[in-house]
């Protein structure tokens, strides 16, 4: 009889019973933890979908609990859901933003690269920045963060159709908080820089003025003393006082114009370009091929002259300290409106140098916000053993984005 019962136990037909049992035991269990939504039941008329109303579902509270965005979307950009979140920052009913195309809550302009997001979305994860239209006042600044869901690799769905069975989920990041406080920074940051530039050239003024004219005073006397009838001794040492304060005065000048040079302020970048690589040559021995442009024009705005003579005082400074070079070659051009300074040499590369600055000058950092300040762009180029390449080029003002926000083209992975 035992045996009987064990062959039973074994038999494909208690097994087929046994599986069937435990997933309806465990389809109860979803739809009592709000796991699914709906059921598909087959019958003489055919399968039917039916919803069950009042679940909780832990997806949708998940996305509603988001401070961003979100939006699942088919292939072809039909919204299938959105939190409510997204219809804040498109203000806009959530309503309205279901079953509706996903690109119409862009800008007019910027859905066509929105399409071809969408379409590089199913394969691979892609973001860029886009402005939603909103109903009432400006666009809103947004990131969009797309990613594929495949649904067919979830139990129990299956659809023949590979498109169908797969989702784009699109998180949208409201930027408007994140312009504004790069705004506001970029506007904090103008005003220490140029309360920084004014104090250098305070500070020079006052060298040049003040402590150059003790100098001269000094120096004329040392040479009265050296033409009168004094021992051998006084000469001496009157003629040594002399050299000290001569070669004094050759370095308070040297540290002024390297604070803020006058010929800057009286004949313009090309000339203080000038006077600063001769000055440096002679001072570090090192050759430097200069080209300057005399079509560089001398109106162009204080802050951009400014920003480019302290980008070539801190890249040449950077050579002589730490790139082991034999020698740089200078650029200053203008094309167009947009100026142009290149500074290239032959030394060890970036990388072995003293990247962040060491306090007494700008940095690679420094570079950059300045650059940024005026919307224009700082690149570098360093090979080890093979020199680096700076090339910084500011636009005429209004002409440049004027922004440190990092911005990727549409379509780069995020």
């Amino acid at each position: 009889m035992s045996r009987k019962l064990a062959s039973e136990e074994r038999s494909p037909e208690v097994e087929g019973l046994r599986a069937r049992l435990a997933e309806a035991e465990a389809t109860l269990d979803a739809i009592r933890t709000g796991g699914v939504d709906a059921l598909v039941v087959s019958g003489p008329g055919g399968e039917r979908t039916l919803t069950i109303e009042g679940a909780t579902h832990p997806y949708d509270a998940l996305l509603n609990a988001m401070s961003d965005g979100a939006a699942l979307l088919t292939l072809d950009g039909v919204t299938l859901f959105c939190n409510r979140r997204l219809g804040e920052i498109a203000q806009a009913p959530i309503e309205d933003v279901r079953r509706s195309r996903f690109e119409s809550l862009v800008d007019p302009t910027e859905r066509s690269s929105l399409r071809e997001l969408m379409q590089d979305g199913a394969r691979a994860n892609r973001a860029g920045e886009f402005t939603l239209v909103a109903h009432s006042g400006p666009g809103v600044p947004v990131w969009i963060a797309l990613s594929s869901v495949p649904l067919g690799a979830y139990p129990g769905v299956t659809d023949g159709d590979e498109g169908a069975s797969t989702v784009l989920m699109a998180i949208v990041t409201d930027l408007t908080e994140r312009k504004e406080a790069a705004t506001t920074r970029l506007e904090l940051m103008g005003r220490v820089i140029s309360a920084e530039d004014d104090e250098r050239r305070r500070i020079a003024q006052e060298l040049h003025d003040e402590t150059g004219q003790s100098l001269t005073a000094l120096l004329v006397g040392l040479r009265a003393i050296e033409a009168l009838a004094v021992t051998d001794a006084v000469y001496a040492a009157a003629l040594r006082l002399h050299e000290i304060t001569a070669e004094t005065m050759d370095n308070v000048g040297r540290l002024a114009r390297g604070l803020h040079p006058s010929v800057l302020d009286n004949l313009g970048l090309a000339a203080a370009v000038r006077r600063y690589v001769k000055d440096y040559s002679e001072s570090f021995h090192i050759a430097v091929d200069l080209e300057v442009e005399d079509v560089v024009s001398r109106d162009v705005a204080p802050l951009a002259q400014t920003t480019l003579y302290r980008i070539l005082q801190e890249a040449l400074t950077n050579v002589a300290r730490h790139a082991r070079a034999r020698s740089v070659r200078v650029e200053l051009k203008q094309k167009g409106a947009t100026l142009e300074l290149v500074v290239v040499d032959d030394g060890i590369g970036l990388d072995a140098r003293a990247m962040p600055g060491d306090g007494s000058g700008l940095g690679l950092h420094g570079m950059r916000e300045r650059v940024a300040l005026l919307g224009g762009s700082i690149e570098f180029e360093s090979t080890p053993g093979a020199g680096t390449l700076i090339r910084a080029r500011i636009p005429p003002p209004g002409k440049g984005r004027g922004s440190v926000m990092p911005h990727r083209r549409p379509g780069a992975s995020h």
